[in-house]
């Protein structure tokens, strides 16, 4: 089950990781006893330990430069938002985190230096947790290259905005880009994948809507891309919200595009990727001035399905046995379906519990790797079905896309990898014969060979590969996409 949270709520931390471009003293030149290589384990629990590291470098003008790498998580050059130093002690703030760091140096009863940062990690006004930091040389692990992300300065605009969703006053938070010059610009709003997300959606160190942002930006668009509810910047409870919830974000988005004298407010569309590409179409039919939108790995069958879809997938390609993915299968099943028909919550918890343990003897009779690769505990757990049960999937998990594409007028281009594990190929055809039968003439899709799930080039499309490939997304799905933007007549000038 552990497996299958990775797969569908497949977000690390909220961040946005730009590495700032100022001019830097070299930190083996400098006699600053913070500059330089920091990284320790903070122990989460018992169980669970994250390798944190900083890097600090101090800038021309007095102040300090530093990013952050979540070693684990293959999240690298994760911005600092503030360092403050006052004598032994420092003071490291990452706002899209609502993280802080507070460490005092202290000498090493080794080396009889003053190597070590012993601090605490965590939320500003709690706890948080300790974290101790050696200074090194050289890391002792591999940073990712993410050759695609653009690096400041950047040639063309860019700045942090706020917009309101006006239904439920929720105050939302982005990166609004436009070339130089720009006063009537077509526009794009990045709607991400399942959450909760931040303005680049970061996945596996990959900050995809930031190099998605880029490429549309060097090309002539202007690009809206946010934090989603409950992340980052943005307000607003994310557990609460619907995919209809979401689309109404979305379309705040747009409604603020058409605000902006800096843009064509006839040519604003929308890429939706994953789950997004589900919100996508239902923010077209909420909102008419939507021109065009395009589907990157979009399903055009309900969560449900596609959970189950994930699971036999991804476990079939870890080598667990027919038995296995079927009794997978089965829990899920009767899970889903208990939440669905039940009164309340509290009434869905007790009979899932009931539930689970009619499976015991089942999942005892599995062998211990099948059972670690499913992540069933043996007797099972609630707690380990916790996400289903989360307020917006009474909604989500049944909501089918196939009956609100039907409603699209507007022009679509779909496009998915043909090594997708999470969102499977075939979901391509049927995207097409829903916009098809309810009229839409304007369709365009496209299967794309040995393409993942983040349509990057890829040999396995296994989504533990994801954060070894150097590439964010395939350049040729990038160029496509802007090309039939610009070739549809409906936005263009």
């Amino acid at each position: 089950m552990k497996k299958l949270f990775v797969t569908l709520f497949i977000t690390l931390f909220s961040i946005s990781m730009i590495a700032k471009e100022n001019s830097v003293i070299e930190g083996e030149k400098s006699k600053d006893p913070f500059v330089g290589k920091w990284c320790g384990d903070l122990n989460i629990n018992p169980k669970i330990k994250l390798t944190i590291a900083f890097e600090i470098s101090s800038l021309a003008n007095g102040e300090y430069d530093a990013v952050m790498h979540s070693v684990d998580q293959k999240s690298y050059n994760i911005n600092i938002d503030r360092i403050l130093a006052d004598g032994d002690s420092i003071s490291i703030e990452i706002d899209m985190l609502a993280i802080k760091f507070k460490g005092r140096l202290i000498t090493d009863t080794v080396s009889k230096q003053k190597t070590i940062l012993k601090g605490i990690f965590g939320n500003p006004g709690s706890r948080g947790m300790a974290l101790n930091l050696s200074k090194c040389n050289e890391f002792p692990f591999h940073i990712a290259k993410r050759p695609q992300e653009p690096k400041k300065p950047y040639p063309y605009h860019s700045e942090n905005v706020c917009f309101i969703n006006t239904k439920e006053q929720i105050s939302l938070s982005g990166t609004f880009t436009k070339p130089f010059g720009a006063d009537n610009a077509p526009a794009v709003v990045l709607i991400s994948g399942s959450g909760p997300s931040d303005r680049n959606q970061t996945i596996f160190g990959h900050k995809v809507f930031l190099v998605i942002a880029d490429y549309l930006t060097r090309a002539g668009f202007a690009v809206l891309r946010y934090d989603d509810r409950g992340a980052g910047l943005s307000k607003g409870s994310f557990k609460n919200a619907t995919v209809r919830d979401h689309a109404f974000d979305a379309s705040s988005a747009i409604d603020y595009l058409k605000s902006r004298s800096d843009v064509d407010s006839s040519r604003i569309g929308l890429i939706g990727h994953s789950l997004g590409a589900e919100i996508a179409p239902i923010t077209a039919t909420i909102n008419n001035s939507t021109a065009f939108i395009v589907l990157m790995a979009g399903s055009a069958v309900s969560l449900r399905e596609v959970i189950f879809e994930q699971c036999d997938a991804i476990y079939k390609s870890a080598g667990v046995s027919t038995d296995g993915i079927a009794l997978n299968r089965d829990i899920l099943d009767s899970t889903i379906e208990i939440f669905k028909n039940s009164v309340n919550d509290s009434i869905a918890k007790e009979e899932i519990k009931r539930n689970l343990a009619s499976f015991d003897s089942r999942v005892s009779a599995l062998t211990q790797s099948e059972r670690e690769k499913i992540g069933l505990s043996s007797p099972l757990k609630i707690s380990d079905y916790a996400k289903l049960l989360i307020p917006f999937m009474r909604y989500d998990l049944f909501h089918n896309p196939s009956e609100t594409l039907k409603n699209v007028k507007c022009p679509v281009f779909a496009l998915i990898g043909d090594k997708d594990i999470q969102v499977l190929p075939y979901n391509l055809g049927l995207i097409e014969q829903a916009l098809i039968s309810g009229g839409n003439t304007r369709v365009s899709t496209k299967l794309y060979k040995n393409r993942n799930h983040l349509l990057q080039s890829c040999i396995t499309g296994e989504i533990e590969e994801y954060g070894d490939i150097e590439e964010t997304i395939s350049e040729v799905v990038i160029n496509d996409i802007i090309n039939w933007i610009n070739q549809s007549n409906e936005i263009k000038k």
